[in-house]
């Protein structure tokens, strides 16, 4: 696991990132960096492992995920 001051990218999505609530709160959430935007509701951003659980507790309604790599799909 990544220490939790060392920044990672965390995929977040839910309503108020489409409504835009959540782009607010950015603004007043230092060090907390948008990497890309996915979808309407869904945005990839670069922040400690504190940061993505202050925002868990800020928006109840959205999911943080840390960013990680697919695996590979084995049919057998």
């Amino acid at each position: 696991m990544a220490d939790s001051n060392s920044p990672q990218e965390f995929i977040v999505q839910g309503e108020p990132v489409k409504s835009g609530q959540f782009a607010d709160y950015l603004k007043r959430e230092p060090g907390v960096r948008r990497v890309a935007q996915i979808a309407p509701d869904v945005v990839i951003l670069s922040m400690t492992n504190t940061q993505a659980n202050r925002l868990k507790s800020a928006f109840t309604t959205i999911v943080v995920e840390p960013n990680s790599t697919l695996k590979q799909f084995d049919p057998d």
